[in-house]
């Protein structure tokens, strides 16, 4: 029988490709005197994208439970990043939005991601590492669907 070799194994590798970016990520947040979990630099991209999102909307985008995400708002707003805006309509409901700290910090990532993405273009080629984003972006789509139940 043929041994184990989780090299071999899609999932191994790209949890293990995420989580030295996810250390990365965590060196800029120290580096910056935060506090909280790589993680939550998910919620900061999100709110990057589109500044006002709902907490509900931030669960299904990210696909992390309502809890989950209450936990990293919470980390957020101590290290003074993002504030929560009660809905007009419903009090019940807030609106995420970044703070002056939270749209200044998506330069740090930024400049790390740059960096990163130099490093890799010393081994791949341009055309590999687009072709490999794309991948993952349509894998991301098939397995998002799949676990919404369509697939």
């Amino acid at each position: 029988m043929k041994e184990f070799d989780p090299c071999q194994h899609f999932g191994f590798l790209a949890n293990r490709v995420a989580k030295l970016i996810s250390n990365k990520g965590k060196h800029v947040i120290e580096s910056k005197g935060y506090s909280f979990v790589p993680s939550c630099i998910g919620i900061l991209a999100e709110l990057w994208g589109q500044d006002g999102i709902n907490q509900k909307d931030l669960s299904i985008s990210l696909y992390k439970s309502k809890s989950t995400i209450n936990k990293m708002l919470l980390a957020l707003e101590r290290d003074g990043l993002i504030k929560r805006v009660d809905e007009e309509a419903d009090k019940r409901y807030k609106r995420i939005f970044l703070t002056k700290k939270g749209k200044q910090f998506k330069k740090a990532i930024e400049q790390e991601s740059l960096e990163m993405e130099k490093k890799l273009k010393k081994k791949f080629s341009l055309e590999q590492i687009q072709i490999t984003k794309d991948v993952f972006r349509e894998m991301m789509e098939i397995l998002s669907t799949e676990s919404l139940g369509n697939g």
